[in-house]
């Protein structure tokens, strides 16, 4: 599973963490060499209105900005392909435009994330880590979306599981992360004061 390859990195790393929806422990870890590479995706003035939206529809919120603060971190894969390029290209998008009609049913607005990991351990930031990305349900007010080009056909590669325990690390030293999870985890949170899917 997903979370537990990330437990186990960030085990190795020097981290703590525990299953979901226990608390994971702010890393002591020195500070290291992280290079994330700034590529925004589309934030335009329909984005914005579509992620305010999204937030009073899905979570009775009404913020004036779609602004957040990360209590979470939530790690995905895309499920297929093995292309940092194509992925990036899918999250540009601004509205859904899917096959998969429960992500349809719940509104216009694209997925998205805050990072994507490439094969090679790139990390490139999509959306500044305080702006609302659609990336878990129930979750997005305030959590950070780390999607990693692959999945059961293509596991993480070691440069990607590096990248993205340094990545949780640094995260959790600049927001109050609490919690660490795994995306296929979300339903584990249903009954926490966490989730707020209406």
């Amino acid at each position: 599973h997903l979370a537990a390859a990330w437990c186990a990195a960030l085990a190795i790393r020097g981290a703590e963490a525990t299953a979901a929806p226990d608390a994971v422990s702010t890393p002591r870890a020195a500070a290291e060499d992280l290079v994330i590479v700034d590529r925004p995706i589309r934030f335009d003035a329909e984005r914005r209105a579509l992620s305010l939206e999204y937030l009073r529809r899905h979570y009775g919120l009404t913020p004036r900005e779609p602004t957040i603060l990360a209590r979470a971190i939530v790690i995905h894969w895309t499920g297929g392909g093995t292309s940092l390029e194509a992925t990036w290209r899918h999250f540009d998008v601004v509205r859904a435009n899917t096959t998969r009609r429960h992500l349809l049913r719940g509104g216009a607005l694209n997925v998205s994330a805050h990072f994507l990991v490439g094969r090679d351990g790139a990390i490139v930031r999509l959306l500044p880590e305080t702006t609302m990305a659609r990336h878990c349900i129930g979750l997005d007010y305030d959590s950070i979306g780390v999607e990693n080009v692959g999945g059961e056909l293509h596991p993480l590669t070691e440069a990607q599981l590096r990248a993205n325990a340094a990545l949780v690390r640094h995260l959790a030293r600049r927001f109050p992360i609490r919690f660490l999870l795994g995306h296929h985890e979300w339903r584990r949170f249903q009954n926490s004061p966490l989730f707020r899917e209406r």
